[in-house]
């Protein structure tokens, strides 16, 4: 499990979150927490902010349902995050572009066919309460930064598909100051 999660920090430059992952043999942080269980998985750790470690985990559990489209639980898991803040919980999905699930997350990282030189989009965006338009769904740590959240969520995405999707918790839409993100996950719609 803890090569897991030193293995989804690759990709990203993380100051301390690396340190923290040198050798397969160095002992689980204390404030490490085991994604949730679900058929896509990922460990979620700081990006920014001043968190004193503030990690997590999120899982993405697809389902079949009769219209044939993606349904999903989700699942989030924070430690020792920003204290009593409230966390907007966004995705980055590789999908609508012609992709091909590959690994990469190049939405989340602002690659082609992402790129600031492709039709413009947003990075990350927020996952809406019952679709479009629809409140935002947020998660709230307690005075610990600790915070749990489980949703359903349903979108258009045919049965069969597979796609790239990089989730992220941030407490403001528009200037965050913290911010705690997974590792690309690939899902299969069921």
């Amino acid at each position: 499990m803890r090569q897991e999660w030193c293995r989804n920090l690759s990709g990203l430059v993380l100051a301390g979150a690396t340190l923290a992952c040198h050798s397969a043999t160095d002992p689980t942080p204390v404030c490490y927490a085991a994604p949730p269980e679900g058929t896509s998985q990922s460990a979620l750790y700081p990006v920014l902010g001043t968190m004193a470690c503030g990690t997590g985990g999120t899982s993405v559990t697809s389902f079949a349902v009769p219209e044939g489209t993606f349904a999903a639980t989700m699942r989030f898991r924070v430690n020792r995050a920003k204290p009593s803040t409230t966390y907007y919980v966004q995705r980055a999905a590789d999908w609508g572009r012609n992709q091909t699930a590959d690994g990469t997350c190049q939405r989340a990282e602002g690659l082609p066919p992402w790129s600031a030189s492709d039709p413009p989009a947003p990075s990350f965006v927020t996952f809406p309460i019952g679709g479009n338009p629809g409140p935002l769904i947020t998660l709230t740590t307690d005075a610990q930064g600790s915070g749990s959240l489980d949703f359903e969520y349903r979108s258009a995405i045919p049965r069969g598909a597979k796609f790239d999707v990089m989730m992220r918790l941030v407490d403001s839409e528009s200037v965050a100051t913290s911010e705690l993100r997974s590792g690309c996950m690939t899902v299969e719609v069921k």
